[in-house]
């Protein structure tokens, strides 16, 4: 019964979408110009050479470009609602219909969240993959660090969820939030190596980077597909800290979930 719910849920937020349909050659072509802007970039920093020496050791140009694709297909779905929907279903009130579902509210939100993904998998993500590997040359991972790729993605992408859920519940007590979504961007656009990666920051911002779960979204997993890191070890480390993160994420958000449930109560909502 419960999984038929989540289903439904899942695919409402799915047909939903499907409205949108023309939205699609406009996210393409943003994202496509977006990856064009940061190639040329780092053709401009590297000059006549095609070789950086940096933290990771010699990076080559197309190992950049990779990752800059590699980077914009991670954030189809990293970039997502979560905040602005749970805040949105806060200061609508819509948030007393949600706690009368057979369902907890951040599987609503989960359940939301992932029929938008299989949307953007089938008309953004797939679409921008095969583009961008006829335009950049994008190159393949080996089977094994394309596994460990997914498995690092897949983990980064729930750890990901976890964040901005746990944000948007300060809703519950400050109904605009926009503030503190932007100041989220920010550090995650700064610190996830999203754009520029963290083997190029200084030693103070690469240690600050390491005490936030940011890296672990689009860093480490970007790092495994180039073979960066391939020792089982340093990949088992990884997924420890993913791991670790998404228990604190979890233990949080059901604390203050706890807290805004009773606020509510409280306040006769």
């Amino acid at each position: 019964m419960r999984i038929a719910l989540y289903r439904e849920v899942t695919l409402n937020a799915f047909r939903s979408l499907l409205a949108f349909r023309a939205e699609v050659l406009l996210f393409l072509f943003g994202q496509l110009f977006k990856i064009l802007v940061q190639v040329y970039i780092w053709y401009a920093l590297f000059g006549d050479s095609n070789l950086l020496t940096s933290q990771a050791g010699t990076v080559t140009i197309q190992e950049m470009i990779t990752y800059v694709v590699v980077s914009s297909a991670i954030s189809v779905f990293a970039t997502n609602d979560v905040i602005f929907r749970v805040s949105s279903k806060v200061s609508s009130g819509e948030i007393a219909m949600d706690l009368i579902k057979p369902m907890s509210f951040r599987s609503v939100v989960f359940c939301q969240a992932f029929g938008t993904n299989v949307y953007r998998i089938l008309f953004e993500l797939i679409p921008l993959v095969i583009v961008s590997v006829l335009l950049f040359h994008v190159q393949l991972p080996s089977l094994a660090n394309g596994i460990a790729f997914l498995i690092l993605v897949i983990n980064g992408l729930i750890l990901n969820f976890l964040i901005t859920y746990t944000i948007g519940l300060i809703s519950f007590w400050y109904i605009l939030i926009w503030q503190v979504n932007t100041v989220l961007n920010g550090l995650i656009r700064l610190f996830s190596g999203a754009f520029i990666p963290i083997w190029f920051f200084s030693d103070s911002l690469v240690q600050l980077s390491y005490f936030l779960p940011f890296r672990l979204i689009y860093y480490e997993p970007i790092s495994v597909y180039l073979g960066k890191i391939t020792g089982w070890q340093e990949l088992l480390a990884i997924v420890v800290q993913q791991l670790a993160w998404m228990a604190a994420f979890l233990l949080l958000q059901k604390w203050m979930w706890s807290r805004a449930v009773h606020r509510l109560v409280v306040q006769g909502g």
